[in-house]
């Protein structure tokens, strides 16, 4: 962050990672809209809409891995989806009585926002410095990466929601711990299986010395939780969600589009249940400009013009390529 305050890289806030030919931050939210909907319904069956607090609530824990959001911006409530912020969100769950899962649900939400934001700064190594993932892919532990990877996709967060959908019952924090970690573990197996990283920014397994290693550590952890899970009673819909990713990445549209690296147009019906569920406005216009002034630096490589401060008492989020070094006075 000290780089980042000095002025080091370019400025990345409301940028696309999602990089699947969008024009519009509208779209990019809407098919994070419509992949929440297909993740609810392999999780959680019929029931996937039976709670719209929750599938707002993955909605938000997914728009940060496909656009640059600042963590500051989600908890000011400057970031809407829908014409709703994360508080609005967590109101509705505190009127249906989520109590401390509330409080846990919102934390790793924040917590996530921290992680991804970070992670977009960090994503290539620069001045000698090593990369946030590629120190992690290095890592002799594969815990070090699949706990890190849970927090940075908030299955946590999301298995709180579920377990309230399905409910469990009290589910205790190594449940839903150890469910969340083979989520994550299972959806980047497939991934890898599917070569669908080989367009990604982030890849767990980049490391080739150390591929194969990786893949039998990530397998043990996997199994060894799955059958932790099954071992103590875990509530079924828990295992479920642990195994998960072997499901949705390979029927799940998202994927597809990761590997074409374009999207695969939204049907009729799926479209009349977005609206239904969200509502008609993706986002505010205040995100649609700052999405478009990322794009337009894209192409022309100038700096946009963002205003103040945006997050983590920086100047503005950067990305710091290799090799290149800022003009003085960039803000």
């Amino acid at each position: 962050m000290a780089r980042v305050d000095a002025g080091e890289g370019t400025r990345i806030d409301y940028s696309d990672w999602a990089k699947k030919g969008d024009t519009t931050a509208a779209e990019v939210v809407a098919y994070a809209c419509r992949d929440t909907l297909q993740w609810m319904a392999t999780w959680c069956g019929e029931r996937y809409a039976s709670q719209p607090a929750v599938l707002h609530y993955v909605a938000l824990s997914t728009i940060c891995d496909d656009i640059c959001i600042p963590p500051l911006d989600l908890v000011r409530g400057d970031f809407r989806m829908y014409g709703r912020s994360a508080a609005d969100v967590v109101a509705a769950m505190d009127e249906q009585g989520w109590g401390h899962d509330a409080v846990h649900a919102l934390l790793a939400l924040v917590r996530e926002y921290f992680f991804q934001y970070v992670e977009k700064l960090d994503h290539a190594p620069t001045n000698g410095q090593v990369g946030l993932h590629a120190q992690l892919n290095d890592s002799p532990s594969a815990w070090d990466a699949s706990v890190y990877r849970m927090n940075s996709a908030n299955n946590y967060g999301c298995s709180i929601g579920l377990a309230r959908i399905c409910d469990t019952g009290p589910a205790s924090f190594s449940w839903l711990m150890d469910s969340s970690i083979a989520d994550a573990i299972s959806m980047d197996l497939a991934k890898s299986a599917l070569d669908v990283y080989r367009l990604d920014v982030h890849q767990p397994t980049a490391n080739q010395q150390l591929a194969s290693r990786r893949q039998r550590a990530y397998h043990s952890i996997y199994l060894d939780l799955i059958d932790d899970l099954v071992a103590s009673g875990a509530h079924d819909s828990l295992v479920h969600y642990g195994r998960a990713g072997l499901l949705y990445v390979p029927i799940m549209e998202r994927y597809h589009e990761r590997r074409l690296g374009s999207r695969v147009p939204v049907q009729p019906a799926v479209s009349a249940q977005l609206s239904s569920l969200f509502g008609d406005e993706p986002v505010d216009p205040s995100t649609e400009q700052r999405y478009q002034a990322q794009r337009a630096t894209a192409a022309t490589g100038t700096q946009p013009v963002l205003g103040g401060p945006t997050g983590l008492g920086t100047s503005a989020a950067r990305m710091f390529p290799r090799g290149n070094t800022p003009p003085r006075g960039t803000a």
